[in-house]
């Protein structure tokens, strides 16, 4: 496991046997699932770990820890926040992924044969599909992702989208902790698909749990998911 931790970018398998802390809870389902033998489309995880560096070599623990505290205020100054907000997605935006990092992303979608491929870049929260918490279309994802160049600005995004004010205010009517949503990003082979859905257990205006609602459209699940 030692080696594994060490790692920023790891393939399903190794995505499976991190967990979520490491892999997020898309990605760890994603690694689960392909561990079990299900048909999951090639691709793999971007670690928290890769987060964390990024934060550390871009300088941007300050920005962040401001843009939380006036978030937590009684009252916020909803102006000042907006601010705030939008200064550090663009920040995110215009920082830069560590070699290491970049490298690792780069051999591994060599190694998966998925270099040159269309891809699907997604968020993977280390509290997302969790069983308190979905976060059903709060982080973004970008999909027909092709060569390293907009693979690693998407990876950024995704960073980035975790401070849109939507994502914020979910995470404080859930009640949890900024520390404790740490974004993991699953690369991984575009599907063409002829129509996507998403299903949910209960339904999620009303809360019933005798009522299971399914969403779905023609073509890409970006027109059913998003926002």
């Amino acid at each position: 496991m030692t080696g594994q931790v060490e790692k920023y970018f790891l393939d399903w398998e190794e995505t499976f046997s991190a967990g979520v802390n490491l892999a997020g809870g898309k990605g760890w389902n994603l690694g689960r699932l392909a561990h079990y033998g299900f048909d999951v489309p090639l691709g793999g995880t971007v670690t928290t770990k890769a987060y964390a560096v990024f934060i550390q070599e871009n300088g941007l623990a300050d920005q962040v820890r401001e843009a939380a505290a006036c978030a937590s205020q009684s009252v916020p100054d909803e102006a000042a926040l907006m601010l705030k907000l939008n200064k550090l997605r663009e920040s995110f935006c215009q920082g830069k992924l560590s070699e290491k990092v970049s490298k690792e992303i780069s051999g591994g979608l060599i190694s998966l044969g998925l270099a040159d491929e269309l891809l699907a870049v997604r968020s993977s929260a280390s509290a997302e599909d969790s069983q308190g918490a979905s976060f059903a279309g709060m982080h973004d994802s970008f999909l027909n992702v092709q060569g390293l160049e907009q693979v690693l600005a998407s990876v950024k995004e995704c960073y980035a989208s975790l401070w849109t004010p939507r994502a914020l205010l979910y995470r404080q009517k859930m009640g949890l902790k900024d520390t404790e949503v740490i974004p993991a990003v699953i690369l991984m082979k575009m599907v063409k698909a002829a129509a996507a859905g998403i299903g949910f257990s209960c339904n999620p205006q009303s809360g019933r749990l005798d009522q299971i609602v399914i969403n779905a459209n023609y073509g890409l699940g970006e027109s059913v998911v998003g926002g």
